[in-house]
């Protein structure tokens, strides 16, 4: 597995800071959703101007330029706003193709009023079907992120197996699932191979769900050791995205604290050694065979 962040941790940073801390701190690659303050990623100077350029200072820090995140969801009943949010979700395709930027995210969204959640959910996959293959065309693969009312792996397995393209797989932050009180060992088995990345975040939450506040990894709610456990367990090789959204939320720690500390836990995480686990707990029929090593030091 590798690690990465989304720079929603730090909305302000140029594209040069966030590659260059991304290198520093020993990240291995970075989402870009905010650049020196533009959301909108298409009209950024730094982007839009010259694609070479951007790919050039990714490679000579050897840092990856993973994912491309957007704000587009296709969850309206308005056909009209539908269509507009395609237009966008194309312009970020567009651009993810001409960055050599594999990834472009965009959100599940929510259950509209005087709507219910299956037609939501048939609405958005109809809607993917037909952006899948203007993403394939560009060499890019679409992240549908779970979140709000429709934050489960079954929402997120129904619109994946619908669309069935391999140019949509999901962006999954298990705690946007557990706001809807589900854990990552329902969600990550469920969801599979088509996990395209992961939103590492971690936070606080009631006896509900209701995400109270978002603490660094390892200090709230979200399990995340547990989770890259069982990522290992798939044999899951993407990136671990680190999630920390001072852009909305800017009480949050600075991001040249809670960078390091993320990089420095995540790495933890993931080189710690599996725990090799028997068919039953406490089993007394486990097998209990010599090693390889053992056999060959004492032949019979």
């Amino acid at each position: 597995m590798k690690i990465g962040f989304n720079s929603v941790a730090c909305p302000a940073w140029d594209l040069n800071s966030i590659v260059t801390n991304a290198r520093e701190m020993g990240f291995g690659g970075v989402e870009l959703r905010a650049v020196a303050g533009e959301c909108d990623l298409p009209s950024a100077p730094e982007l839009a101007r010259d694609a070479d350029a951007v790919r050039s200072l990714f490679a000579k820090n050897g840092i990856d330029l993973v994912c491309l995140g957007s704000a587009v969801t296709l969850d309206s009943t308005d056909a009209k706003i539908v269509a507009a949010q395609k237009e966008r979700l194309t312009d970020y395709v567009d651009l993810a193709g001409r960055l050599g930027c594999p990834f472009v995210r965009l959100y599940i969204g929510e259950v509209q009023r005087w709507d219910n959640q299956r037609r939501a959910l048939a609405r958005i996959a109809s809607a993917l079907s037909s952006c899948a293959p203007i993403a394939a065309r560009a060499g890019v693969t679409l992240l549908v992120e779970n979140g709000s009312d429709l934050g489960t792996s079954q929402d997120m397995w129904f619109v994946i197996d619908a669309v069935n393209h391999p140019a949509v797989r999901t962006c999954w932050n298990q705690c946007n699932a557990l706001i809807n009180l589900e854990r990552a060992t329902n969600s990550l088995p469920r969801m599979g191979g088509r996990i395209g990345m992961v939103h590492v975040c971690d936070a606080i939450f009631d006896e509900l769900g209701v995400l109270l506040d978002y603490v660094p990894l390892g200090e709230g709610g979200a399990e995340v050791a547990r989770q890259v456990e069982l990522l290992k367990g798939m044999a899951y090789d993407g990136y671990l995205m680190f999630e920390w959204p001072r852009m909305w939320f800017d009480s949050l720690a600075d991001p040249m604290v809670a960078l390091p500390q993320a990089v420095s836990f995540l790495r933890s995480c993931v080189d710690a050694k599996q725990t090799v686990l028997s068919a039953y707990k406490n089993d007394k029929y486990a097998p209990r065979l010599p090693s390889l090593g053992a056999q060959a030091a004492n032949p019979s």
